[in-house]
């Protein structure tokens, strides 16, 4: 009996490290670098914004600056570690290229499931 609950913590414990690793490959996938313009900002958007969200969140976005503004506001309340001298320029940064009159993004396209038959 205690044999079988240590392999059964043994077994949960790596399935929730496998998972973990695998999540945060994805995290560090999808906030790469090059997914945010080049600019002088990008490098405090990334280490603010990113500790919670990935690159592709923030660009999918299309807010006014005063609504980035409210929305910096409420990432600090909820624990962001930014001067207000920090916020003023993630603000700028963000109002400055995920504007509220750009196009939608475009939606990535699902993969297929295994064995599903591709419509061209």
């Amino acid at each position: 009996m205690t044999r079988a609950l240590l392999t059964a913590v043994v077994l949960f414990g790596a399935a929730g490290a496998l998972h973990a690793a695998h999540a945060d490959e994805a995290k560090t996938a999808a906030s790469a670098p090059e997914d945010l313009p080049d600019d002088p900002a990008r490098p405090l958007v990334q280490g603010k914004c990113t500790l919670c969200h990935t690159a592709d969140y923030i660009t999918q976005q299309r807010l006014t600056e005063p609504a980035w503004q409210r929305t910096v506001d409420k990432m600090r309340k909820f624990g962001t570690p930014a001067t207000d001298e920090e916020a003023k320029a993630m603000v700028a940064y963000l109002a400055r290229y995920w504007t509220a009159d750009l196009p939608p993004p475009r939606s990535p396209r699902a993969a297929l499931p295994p064995g599903s038959v591709s419509r061209k």
